[in-house]
C-alpha cells in the first residue's frame, strides 16, 4: 500500500515502509510540519505501532517549533485527556494560549471555557468574555459568510451588526422599559441607536434580572457588589427565533454592582 501527504507545500506518494524514514529525513531538516505529521502517525498507528508516549513527544516538539496545529493537539489530547502524558490541566491552559494567540479559533474558545470554568487557571469571566471578542473577531476575519442583514440586506457595519435594523429594534423597545430616571434613559437610548457593534450597546438591567448579589469591597465613594445577570449581554440579532443572542453562560453572567455614595 501507499500513503499520499502534502508536507510544507509538497506532495509525497510513497509506500508505507519508506514513510517513517521520510518523515524523519524532513525532521532533520527541521520541517515542522513532518514532526506534527509523525505525531499524528504514532497517534493513529499509521505506518507504524500506535504508541501516545511518541506522539506526546513529537506534538510538543512541532508545538515548541511553532505548529499551530500540534499546540491544539497537544492541549486538548495530551494535557488534557492524559493521552501519552500524565494530565495536566495548568499545562493544557498554557498551550491552548500559545494557539490562541496564533490565532487558532478552537484554542480560543477553550481559552473561554478555561476562564469560565477555572481549568487550569482561575475562574475570570472578563477574561473569558476577552477570548469570546477575539474568536468572533477572528471569526470575522476568516469567513464571508453573513456580510449581508438578512432583513434589509445592507453590508453588515460590523459582525453580524446592522445599524439600522437594530437601531430600530432598540426604539420598538423604549417604552418597554425605564430606569425610573429621565437623563439616564435618554443617556441609554442614544448608545442604543447610535451602537455600531454589540460591544457598545448599553441596557438597563432590571433587579429581578439579578441573583446571587454579594458584598465584594468598598472605596473611594462606592460599594463594590457581584452579581449574576441572567439574560447576559447582547450578542446579536436571532434572525430565526426574532430575538437578542445574548452572551450567557448556563450559571448566569458575572457583573460587578456600584452602590455611589453621596459626598
Amino acid at each position: 500500500g501507499h500513503t499520499v501527504s502534502r508536507i510544507s507545500g509538497q506532495y509525497f506518494r510513497i509506500f508505507s515502509r519508506h514513510f517513517l524514514d521520510i518523515i524523519r529525513t524532513l525532521i532533520f531538516y527541521r520541517v515542522v510540519d513532518a514532526m506534527n505529521y509523525l505525531a499524528i502517525c504514532y497517534s493513529d498507528g499509521n505506518g507504524t505501532e500506535k504508541n501516545l508516549e511518541k506522539a506526546f513527544y513529537w506534538f510538543q516538539r512541532a508545538a515548541e517549533n511553532g505548529n499551530e496545529d500540534a499546540m491544539y493537539i497537544l492541549t486538548s489530547s495530551c494535557y488534557y485527556n492524559g493521552e501519552g502524558t500524565e494530565k495536566n490541566l495548568e499545562k493544557a491552559f498554557y498551550w491552548f494560549q500559545k494557539a490562541a494567540e496564533n490565532d487558532d479559533e478552537k484554542a480560543m474558545y477553550s481559552l473561554v471555557m478555561n476562564y469560565k470554568n477555572g481549568e487550569g487557571t482561575e475562574k475570570n469571566l472578563e477574561k473569558a468574555f476577552y477570548w469570546y471578542q477575539k474568536m468572533e473577531e477572528s471569526n470575522k476575519e476568516n469567513t464571508n459568510k453573513n456580510e449581508f442583514c438578512n432583513e434589509c440586506e445592507q453590508p453588515y457595519i460590523d459582525y453580524q451588526w446592522c445599524q439600522q435594523c437594530n437601531s430600530r429594534r432598540f426604539q420598538q423597545d423604549f417604552l418597554k422599559w425605564t430606569s425610573g430616571n429621565k437623563f439616564i434613559d435618554e443617556f441609554i437610548r442614544e448608545a442604543q441607536l447610535n451602537a455600531k457593534n454589540c460591544y457598545e450597546v448599553l441596557e438597563w438591567i432590571p433587579y429581578n434580572k439579578l441573583s446571587s448579589i454579594n458584598y465584594h469591597d468598598k472605596g473611594g465613594f462606592s460599594e463594590i457588589h457581584k452579581a449574576t445577570w441572567s439574560d447576559g449581554p447582547i450578542d446579536n440579532w436571532d434572525f430565526d427565533k426574532q430575538q437578542w443572542n445574548r452572551w450567557s453562560f448556563q450559571s448566569g453572567y458575572e457583573i460587578v454592582l456600584k452602590i455611589l455614595h453621596q459626598i
